[in-house]
């Protein structure tokens, strides 16, 4: 099968010549799957030259069909043989059978070039909204943990927050238990201290709320104001989690700003907990030689090509009060940042505007997450994997503002 593409506006003009067979169904599965994850969500095949279609091919246009759907896009078939259009409608797909193209749509001799999304597309949510942000500091890095400063945090939708917690209430019982969170929209995932474990999560359903005892964590409590969308563009190929934390801090207009990112993952480079800090003896500091039986580095750019959902607090405040939870970043020394990455298997996100609290329940109701990191930049001598990075996705962030007075 001989396949050719055109970009006019906001669709994409699939011309499809030959035989849509079991011979041909799985490559033309794929080459299409490519074309949504790339972000062209408005499909129109050309099936004039498509001599033949099989069960199998019906079921490809099936599968196509269906992923577009599920990103608010759309697909018709135009210009179809007789044979394509009475086997479509016979087996109930007659809808997708048109026999033009969209009125808005340029006519197909003229070669439009397609719209490329970036980091300029920007959506104001609202411009009253806000993040509170507020701390639980129990634990010092690497010694003792406090009891005395352990708080259970409920999250409800509006909350977000990342840290350590023990998925335990119970104090008496959560010693073994504390390690990397990330709270989002009502979702809550937790990666217990253990190097082999997946993550796990607890959502929000009718009265129950997640929660956790948190020793160290920044809770913020609010909702985003403004969503940008970021893809490929040029020869750049994929966006750094510094330029991205800079682009928050621009849109924002802001010296303090959260932020949640929805994206493709070009490579990951983070860090969690292998063992629980509350077991580290009284009296006790962990040097830099024991780090490595403590926490699980990747040891590569890891998850390409899966989905991320990220939560994040960025500045380049000398004066804010909770830096000393956040760590420089390498690649912008300028930037203080905390970040938290949970790990999905790859779906596309819809184009456009989309809302924050939908595309959050979507991943967390959807297959369960893979992993959950603490994003770092690893800037070692000789051996660096240097920072994550991201190819394409949707950021929403806000300004933040302590609780008890403006930043």
């Amino acid at each position: 099968m001989e396949i050719q593409t055109k970009n006019i506006a906001k669709y994409t003009v699939v011309t499809a010549k030959g035989r849509l067979d079991a011979a041909w169904s799985e490559y033309f599965t794929d080459t299409f799957l490519n074309y949504i994850r790339n972000g062209n969500h408005h499909i129109i095949i050309e099936s004039s030259g498509m001599e033949f279609l099989s069960s199998a091919g019906i079921r490809s246009l099936v599968r196509i069909n269906k992923e577009l759907f599920l990103v608010k896009g759309s697909f018709m078939m135009v210009n179809s043989t007789e044979f394509v259009s009475k086997t479509l409608e016979t087996t109930g797909f007659g809808k997708w059978l048109f026999t033009s193209f969209p009125e808005d749509m340029e006519p197909l001799e003229n070669d439009s070039k397609p719209t490329k999304l970036g980091m300029d597309e920007l959506y104001t949510i609202s411009s009253e909204k806000s993040i509170e942000i507020t701390a639980v500091d129990a634990w010092q890095n690497w010694k003792a943990l406090s009891n005395q400063n352990l708080k259970n945090i409920s999250f409800p939708e509006n909350v977000f927050a990342l840290g350590i917690g023990s998925a335990s209430p119970i104090m008496e019982n959560s010693k073994d238990e504390y390690g990397e969170f990330m709270a989002i929209g009502g979702n809550l995932c937790y990666q217990a201290p253990n190097e082999k474990g997946r993550p796990d999560y607890q959502l929000s359903v009718n009265q129950f709320v997640p929660e956790m005892l948190v020793a160290r964590g920044l809770i913020l409590d609010g909702e985003m104001n403004r969503l940008f969308r970021f893809s490929p563009s040029g020869e750049k190929t994929s966006h750094t989690i510094s330029e991205l934390a800079a682009e928050v801090l621009s849109v924002t207009a802001s010296k303090v700003a959260a932020f949640v990112i929805s994206a493709e993952i070009d490579g990951l480079v983070g860090a969690a907990l292998i063992q629980s800090p509350g077991r580290i003896a009284e009296n006790t500091d962990i040097g830099q030689q024991e780090l490595r039986s403590w926490l699980s580095f990747s040891g590569e750019r890891v998850f390409t090509g899966e989905q991320v959902v990220i939560f994040g607090i960025v500045s380049n405040n000398p004066q804010f009060k909770y830096n000393h939870l956040l760590k420089q970043l390498p690649a912008n020394r300028e930037l203080y940042a905390h970040i938290h990455a949970t790990v999905f298997p790859y779906q596309p996100l819809p184009n456009g505007n989309i809302m924050l609290k939908q595309q959050i329940a979507k991943f967390f109701g959807g297959p369960p997450p893979i992993a959950l990191l603490h994003l770092i930049d690893d800037n070692r001598p000789n051996q660096q994997l240097g920072e994550s990075s991201l190819i394409r996705g949707a950021c929403w962030c806000a300004p933040v503002k302590l609780k008890e007075d403006k930043l």
